[in-house]
């Protein structure tokens, strides 16, 4: 999966910086925000992984239950993975949909970026872009998560899900990243009910079926979501605003 993320980040990487050239043509403005992409794009990676040093008292009212939930789930991670095991009917349909949350998902903004270019619709460009970082950041913060967690995955033989014992378990990568994407179009799109309803829809359904495919213990979707729907809205709402205002 690392080497996965590592291809899918140069493709994304790519396309914005064809997407940023593009647009700068298209509009007879010069290449001055080109340029400043690299510049940019490390201003918001440090905005995100600063955060935690900005937060307020009344984000208390999310946090507490976060971490509640993410302790609770930890207790009971292995019983969860043990009763999956014991039904394998459940694990390869889990395979299947899971896969949703890494390349198929990058195809869907880069598809977008290309359509709103070609139908000259600033709007798509930009709901696809925003798309694009989305899962660009997400992606990046959670291979740093994951090496620094270590943690073992459910399916490691004779494992047991411990912390710093050799995995990428934590957090869940399709969960951050489906997450993040999902986010970043319901604020791109909050007039179309259905983008964010079918995109919440499609990101519960990956992170579920990572627990079924005993990739990912429950703790580690649960973190994985909950960063991947802040990070997406930072993109959408902090960096681009939405509908580009």
């Amino acid at each position: 999966m690392t080497t996965l993320y590592r291809v899918l980040t140069g493709v994304v990487l790519v396309a914005l910086v064809l997407q940023h050239r593009s647009f700068a043509q298209q509009n007879g403005t010069d290449d001055s925000e080109l340029k400043n992409f690299p510049r940019r794009f490390l201003q918001d990676e440090r905005e995100l992984w600063t955060s935690p040093l900005r937060i307020h008292q009344e984000d208390l009212k999310w946090l507490l239950p976060l971490g509640a939930g993410t302790a609770g789930f930890v207790l009971i991670d292995r019983k969860v993975s043990e009763d999956v095991k014991e039904a394998p009917g459940l694990q390869r349909p889990s395979k299947i949909v899971s896969q949703a949350g890494a390349g198929p998902l990058v195809a869907v903004p880069l598809s977008m970026i290309a359509l709103g270019h070609f139908s000259h619709n600033a709007r798509t460009v930009q709901a696809g872009s925003a798309g694009l970082e989305a899962f660009l950041h997400s992606g990046l913060i959670v291979q740093v998560l994951k090496t620094a967690t270590n943690r073992e995955r459910p399916n490691k033989i004779l494992g047991d899900g411990g912390f710093w014992d050799g995995g990428k378990s934590f957090p869940s990568g399709h969960a951050i990243t489906t997450w993040a994407f999902a986010a970043a179009m319901s604020d791109q799109y909050p007039d179309k009910k259905w983008v964010g309803v079918s995109g919440y829809s499609v990101a519960t359904a990956v992170s579920l079926a990572r627990v079924g495919s005993l990739n990912h213990f429950p703790s580690d979707v649960l973190v994985g979501s909950s960063l991947g729907w802040l990070i997406g809205h930072y993109v959408s709402r902090h960096h681009r605003g939405v509908n580009g205002n």
